[in-house]
């Protein structure tokens, strides 16, 4: 048979049941078992062992069937069995649960000691939940006590923050013991209360009250096994509650044969005796020991902590919406900084888009000012050459002259090859390929300090220029209007072989 054959009535009802609550088809229904592996052979469910039993949950493929009638492998779609999808109470459940979740203050619901049927309740409206794609975009689910312990089930926001805080939430709630398991563990462990044998049973009375009287609050009492506290809960803040007996300083009557009671003589110093702690059962509660908030209530008299509870509970609520306030405060606060920071950023950003268009407008002004600059001093250079060329020709061929009228024609001959060779190097006019290219210079860093101001000339910053002396003045002659400075400049200058 192909796996995309059409399913018969009972494979389609257990398909179904797997997709609205996977936890109704397992091991416990053995009767079950032959359709559910002709389902997995198909693709539409998987089986994985919990527990030392089978359970089964539907596929990505199982969900299409429901969806569309058909195995989405099947090549031809004409044989499709139709199949309405309908609403039924696993939907009905799940959209209660979301809307639940958005009525209830922080997200959050907490049952503290579930029976099995209402955990299978809450598996099932949450399985639904995300399957059907009930929960609103932008939050996510997250739920803990499938099994055993307190069950919480928490809609929030996406993002690393939620997930860390869900993550304290779930952990804390497996390492606390409430309800039946908390007064267990406080029987079993006496260094839990910090209270003598003859009131330890007023002690266990106490926290059984005071944990009735929390519960009906919605709030909890709780122990943790591991920093081995009392501890009461309201909404997701945990408050620790100490409960321990007054002990009395009762000194200690020494036997007359103790050596500290003898002495030789009168001016030897007797030590103070010493001090028994006697429990004196009197009770004292303190709530958030350790802390600027922390309060204590004791017995006084006739007056027992037993009639204090109430107010311990009301201070605890107190200490829990103090904590909510600062924690809007802080989340207002960090809205602000954000706010100004992308306000920070986006003026940074824009000063640092001006700088930079202000740099490039610079850059470019001046690199043509310094373009300019090495034209000039090019066309200077190598005019300078061409008529020092010019001069050391006309130097040479009168040397020639002399050399044959004096008829010693070889007399200055290496002088003369030497000093034309000089003036074919210093010649523009030999090599104007290599004079053309002259006329397109890079300007360097160097060449563009001198128009650019502050600016740098490697990007978008200021430089710190050292203060320039302003030249002495240079005596001008008549036709210097007419004469550019760059060449008057040359006026001044002599070959070496003038030096």
């Amino acid at each position: 048979m192909q796996r995309w054959a059409a399913l018969n009535a009972r494979q389609l009802s257990v398909l179904q049941r797997v997709g609205d609550d996977a936890d109704e088809v397992s091991a416990k229904r053995s009767e079950l078992g032959t359709t559910v592996y002709a389902l997995q052979n198909r693709g539409l469910v998987k089986t994985s062992r919990r527990d030392g039993a089978w359970c089964v949950e539907i596929t990505e493929a199982g969900t299409f069937y429901l969806q569309h009638g058909h195995h989405p492998d099947r090549p031809d779609p004409n044989d499709r069995v139709a199949v309405v999808p309908k609403r039924g109470p696993a939907m009905d459940a799940a959209a209660d649960l979301i809307a639940e979740l958005d009525r209830v203050e922080g997200g959050t619901i907490r049952i503290e000691q579930p029976d099995d049927e209402t955990r299978a309740r809450y598996r099932k409206a949450i399985n639904a939940a995300k399957r059907r794609g009930l929960v609103p975009e932008g939050k996510q689910l997250f739920h803990t006590g499938r099994d055993v312990g307190p069950l919480i089930i928490k809609l929030s926001e996406e993002g690393p923050t939620a997930a860390t805080d869900w993550n304290r939430i779930r952990l804390r709630a497996r390492d606390e013991a409430t309800g039946s398991a908390l007064l267990e563990l406080l029987r079993r462990d006496h260094q839990l209360l910090k209270v003598g044998d003859a009131a330890r049973d007023r002690a266990v009375d106490l926290v059984k009250v005071l944990a009735r009287r929390a519960e009906r609050r919605g709030h909890a009492m709780a122990v943790s096994r591991k920093s081995r506290q009392l501890s009461l809960q309201v909404r997701e803040h945990s408050f620790v509650i100490k409960i321990s007996e007054d002990v009395d300083e009762v000194p200690r009557r020494l036997p007359a044969s103790d050596p500290r009671l003898r002495h030789a003589y009168d001016w030897q110093r007797i030590k103070p005796p010493e001090y028994d702690s006697v429990p004196s059962g009197r009770l004292r509660i303190e709530l958030s020991p350790r802390t600027p908030e922390a309060r204590e209530w004791v017995d006084h008299g006739r007056a027992k902590v037993e009639k204090k509870l109430t107010e311990v509970i009301d201070e605890a609520e107190r200490q829990a919406e103090q904590a909510d306030v600062q924690a809007r405060e802080r989340a207002r606060q960090h809205q602000e900084w954000l706010v100004e920071q992308r306000k920070r950023q986006a003026d940074e950003e824009r000063r640092q888009t001006k700088a930079k268009a202000d740099w490039e407008a610079a850059m470019d002004h001046a690199r043509e000012l310094a373009t300019e600059e090495l034209r000039r001093k090019n066309f200077g250079d190598a005019l300078w050459g061409w008529l020092c060329a010019r001069q050391i020709r006309e130097f040479c061929d009168e040397v020639d002259h002399a050399a044959a009228a004096g008829d010693m024609p070889d007399a200055a001959r290496e002088w003369v090859s030497w000093a034309r060779a000089q003036a074919d190097r210093l010649d523009p006019t030999l090599d104007l390929l290599a004079f053309a290219t002259r006329f397109y210079p890079d300007p360097g860093p160097d060449d563009l300090r001198a128009y650019l101001g502050d600016w740098s000339p490697f990007g978008p910053r200021k430089e710190y220029r050292p203060p320039r002396s302003e030249p002495a003045g240079r005596p001008t002659s008549s036709y210097a209007s007419e004469v550019p400075t760059w060449i008057l400049a040359r006026q001044g200058r002599f070959p070496w072989w003038r030096r």
